[in-house]
């Protein structure tokens, strides 16, 4: 680990600080303000191909720096885009932390579409063989993640889970007999919220089931292995992996901006934004330790934590040269990255 956590230090400092060429001032990594000063990641991908450090101890790496203990909210799900007739394909294991996720392990694919469930049982077995069942709270996941097979993995490793399923799944009513999943929902009234007190066979598997009609008509349906009381709600911190799909790409590093299509680059390179996510986050923690942050009318911050610490050290980078006193600041946050 140690070598591992030097390794990620020294390329990242000795690189991206003072350049991909060893030039300073030239293929800088820098955040962006504006599209057109677009990250310059393809910089830091150059970085990543002189080190190999897995993403196992990668994501040892960040639990320690954030202080994140077990039990872990596990968010599973996917993202893609695609640049001429090339597509990117990210399945993506998380855990939650406060308003966002900290991706731990990831499969990069080069074809459009959904995962399957090899593909979902082995990035997940992946985090099992290194953290164990017993490190695990719930896997929560959207439907396209909810099958027989996925479910009859999770039950046959004892994990809890909370998923949702589609509409048109057959499942039990009260009485026993087969009906569409949808049809728990008929006596809902908009923005009801339901948790169903007697389990239900779905796929020969007795599930606990809650219920909600959106505002918009969508109804929602999610399963559970357990009735905690708050499923619905449980189920919802699956948002935050979209979060963190949001802060890799268009409100954050950009990711798509890169063009890169190779799989194991692009691998190499959420490793970085691994680090990087977290290294923003630890810094928000400080700001709003000396300033807290201003909650709006509506209850919520005026920002999040991962925002103030992405315009502090975009800050920092962009005015390294130019600044003492933004180069003085940027000495202290790399202390963050210590794990000593």
């Amino acid at each position: 680990m140690e070598s591992g956590a030097n390794q990620v230090s020294g390329a990242f400092f000795g690189g991206v600080v003072s350049g991909a060429n060893g030039q300073s001032g030239e293929d800088r990594l820098c955040f962006c303000r504006e599209s057109e000063d677009c990250f310059q990641l393809q910089a830091a991908a150059t970085i990543l191909a002189f080190f190999s450090i897995s993403q196992v101890e990668i994501a040892r790496l960040v639990l320690k720096l954030l202080k994140i203990e077990p039990l872990y909210t596990i968010a599973i799900d996917r993202t893609e885009w695609q640049l001429g007739r090339q597509w990117v394909n990210i399945l993506m294991l998380s855990i939650t932390y406060q308003g966002v996720s900290i991706p731990l392990l990831w499969t990069v694919r080069d074809e459009k579409g959904c995962s399957d469930n090899a593909e979902r049982q082995a990035v997940l077995q992946r985090f099992i063989d290194e953290f164990g069942t017993q490190s695990i709270r719930f896997v929560t996941a959207d439907r396209e993640f909810c099958s027989k097979d996925w479910l009859e993995f999770l039950i046959a490793n004892r994990i809890s889970y909370r998923l949702r399923i589609k509409a048109n799944y057959q499942i039990t009513n009260v009485r026993g007999g087969l009906i569409r999943a949808a049809h728990l929902c008929r006596t809902l009234k908009t923005g009801e919220r339901r948790e169903l007190r007697e389990k239900r066979l779905l796929w020969n598997q007795l599930v606990f089931v809650a219920v909600c009609r959106k505002p918009d008509g969508d109804n929602v349906l999610v399963i559970s292995n357990e009735q905690s009381g708050k499923i619905l709600l449980e189920y919802g911190e699956r948002w935050k992996i979209e979060t963190l799909f949001g802060i890799l790409k268009t409100r954050g590093f950009r990711l798509e901006d890169t063009h890169l299509t190779d799989i194991e680059r692009i691998s190499k390179l959420l490793s970085l934004l691994t680090i990087a996510v977290s290294w923003a986050m630890l810094a928000g923690a400080v700001e709003v330790h000396s300033k807290p942050l201003k909650t709006k009318k509506h209850g919520k911050l005026e920002k999040s934590i991962f925002r103030l610490g992405f315009e502090t050290l975009r800050n920092c980078f962009c005015q390294l040269t130019t600044n003492l006193r933004q180069k003085q600041r940027f000495k202290q946050l790399t202390l963050l990255l210590s794990c000593i």
